[in-house]
């Protein structure tokens, strides 16, 4: 089967990762829906381990997509779009969907974002990115790793070497776990506030919020959480961030 440069494909083929990924998936009722099945290889190790579950994929290229209609016909729902441009609660309407996915490195993050900015559809995940992505994730600074880890507990589960895929990539994957939070804040809202704390790095957070927040309140705040004048964002916990953002930006404030 041929593979389309410009998608940045780089099909799994190790089994043993393959079932690790399907490892992860909590048996319950609600569906599956997996981003960029590919060839398959997680796609039918899903449809092994949950029969009767639904399963929906979400696949860019056509050829693909149609191989995977023709193959396993009625077991799976087939969905050939750009999963960017679809709406999450469109794809799976109910009460929720957990997500499985081995993602292009090319849109690792935008494909974040759009799990992000839908996060309450999702009853959780397992993702499979270059390590490098997965590791600012999970412990690094920025705005999307930030905001990740405030509506998702994120797991890492193991680290893949690139033999595991045809081609092989030139760096190591990892796959990592997601549940669910409720920080009880809007997503959109969060992140782009993070995007200002960090839209300068070596600044200060107090520098690079002051144009949008009157001093004397932002000093305030500040002061009331312990956070120096001089603290570049990077510096201030997750947690710290939140609590600024929920303090200069009540819910319902925008």
């Amino acid at each position: 089967m041929r593979r389309s440069a410009p998608l940045g494909q780089n099909f799994l083929v190790n089994e043993g990762v393959a079932q690790r990924i399907v490892d992860q998936v909590p048996a319950t009722d609600e569906p599956v829906i997996e981003i960029g099945p590919g060839r398959g290889m997680l796609t039918r190790r899903l449809l092994e381990r949950f029969p009767g579950r639904r399963l929906i994929v979400v696949e860019k290229d056509a050829h693909l997509a149609a191989q995977l209609r023709l193959e396993l016909k009625d077991d799976i729902q087939v969905i050939c779009r750009d999963v960017r441009e679809c709406r999450a609660a469109d794809i799976s309407p109910g009460a929720g969907a957990y997500l499985v996915g081995n993602i292009p490195y090319l849109i690792s993050t935008p494909l974040m974002e759009w799990i992000l900015f839908s996060h309450e559809v999702w009853t959780g995940g397992v993702m499979m990115t270059q390590d490098e992505f997965a590791r600012r994730l999970l412990q690094g600074s920025g705005p999307l790793s930030t905001a990740i880890r405030t509506f998702f507990t994120l797991t890492p589960v193991m680290r893949v070497s690139p033999g595991s895929f045809n081609p092989p990539p030139a760096v190591y994957s990892r796959i990592f776990s997601l549940a669910p939070r409720d920080p009880g804040v809007n997503a959109r809202n969060y992140h782009a506030f993070l995007k200002r704390c960090f839209i300068h790095p070596r600044r200060s957070l107090r520098n690079n919020l002051r144009n949008h927040f009157p001093p004397s309140i932002l000093d305030n705040m500040l002061e009331q959480l312990d956070i120096p004048a001089d603290t570049r964002a990077e510096a201030v916990a997750d947690p710290d961030l939140l609590a600024l953002f929920t303090r200069l930006l009540p819910p319902g404030d925008g």
